[in-house]
C-alpha cells in the first residue's frame, strides 16, 4: 500500500513523506488553520468542520488540481474544487478531534478518504463518484448518511456517466483498462440502495439539518450522482451552506438560501445529508 508520494500544500511547495515518516509540527497554512481549531477542539465534529471552511473563505476555486499523472496523493489548501474543499475541512476536524495534530496524520486521513480502501494505486483507485466517498467515509467512520432517515425517499439512482463520457477524462480517453475498471466501479454502485431528500421537501426538512452537515446536490443528469457538495450553514436566520463556488471562483457563503438555490437549478432533483462523527 502507497502511503504517500508527492504531497502539495501552503503556495504549492512540494514535500516528501514517504511510508514510516515520523510526524512533524504543523506548519504553513496547515499549522494556522490547526492551531485556530485547536482552540475549539471539545466543539462536535460538524461544528468545528465549520469552522474550519470558515477560516478558508476567500480560497481560489481551482478546477484539475488532481489530475496529474502517476497517481499520487495531492494536498492543496491554497487552491480547492468543491468536493476537496469538503474533504479537507472535514479531515481538518477529524485531525483535531483524533488529538494527533501532526501534519502526517492528515494526509493519511485525506487518502482514506479519496481513495478505494485508502489505498493509491492508479486514477481509477480514486473515489469519483461522490456516492463511493460517502459509502467509504461511513464504513471507515468519519460521518454517517442522514437522509433516509430526514425523508426516506429512495434514490432511483445509476451509475454511467464517467464510462459513457470517457473522452472527457484524460486517464480514461485511449484507456481500454482504465475504461473497464471504471466500469466495474459503477456496476458496484449500481448495487446500492440510495436515499435523497426530493426538492419538493426540502423546505419542510431543511429543519432537520444541522450546521456543519455535508449536504450533497442530486442532479437529472444520466449516469451521474451528485454534481456538487457544501457545508450547511446558517446566514441571517436561514439555512444555506458554505461552498468552493465555480461561479463566485472562490469558497464563499452561497448567499442564497438553500431553497433558493436548488430551486435556481432545473436539473437538481433534491439532497443528501451526510453529518460528521
Amino acid at each position: 500500500m502507497i502511503l504517500y508520494k508527492t504531497v502539495i500544500i501552503s503556495l504549492l511547495a512540494i514535500f516528501m513523506f514517504p511510508a514510516g515518516s515520523q510526524a512533524q509540527e504543523p506548519t504553513g497554512a496547515y499549522g494556522v488553520i490547526i492551531s485556530q481549531l485547536y482552540q475549539n477542539k471539545d466543539l462536535p465534529t460538524g461544528e468545528l468542520m465549520l469552522k474550519a471552511a470558515f477560516l478558508r473563505e476567500g480560497t481560489p476555486y481551482v478546477a484539475g488540481t488532481l489530475e496529474t499523472e502517476p497517481e499520487h496523493l495531492i494536498i492543496n489548501l491554497d487552491e480547492t474544487d468543491c468536493i476537496l474543499f469538503v474533504e479537507s475541512c472535514l479531515a481538518l476536524a477529524q485531525t483535531v478531534k483524533s488529538g494527533d495534530t501532526s501534519f502526517v496524520h492528515f494526509c493519511n486521513i485525506i487518502r482514506d478518504l479519496r481513495y478505494r480502501n485508502g489505498c493509491i494505486n492508479g486514477y481509477t483507485s480514486r473515489l469519483h463518484y461522490t456516492s463511493e466517498w460517502i459509502l467509504q467515509g461511513e464504513k471507515y467512520g468519519f460521518f454517517r448518511e442522514v437522509s433516509r432517515e430526514i425523508s426516506g425517499t429512495p434514490l432511483k439512482q445509476t451509475f454511467s456517466f464517467m464510462s459513457e463520457h470517457a473522452s472527457r477524462y484524460k486517464q480514461l480517453s485511449g484507456s481500454n483498462e482504465n475504461i473497464e475498471k471504471i466500469k466495474e466501479t459503477e456496476t458496484n454502485l449500481n448495487g446500492y440502495l440510495y436515499y435523497y431528500i426530493p426538492k419538493k421537501e426540502v423546505p419542510v426538512l431543511q429543519k432537520e439539518i444541522k450546521p456543519g452537515d455535508i449536504i450533497g446536490f442530486c442532479t437529472s443528469v444520466k449516469g451521474l450522482d451528485l454534481t456538487h457538495v457544501g457545508i450547511a450553514a446558517m446566514n441571517n436566520g436561514e439555512l444555506t451552506f458554505i461552498h468552493a463556488s465555480m461561479g463566485a471562483k472562490k469558497v464563499t457563503v452561497e448567499p442564497q438560501s438553500l431553497v433558493q438555490y436548488i430551486n435556481s437549478i432545473k436539473s437538481n432533483t433534491g439532497i443528501r445529508v451526510i453529518r460528521p462523527l
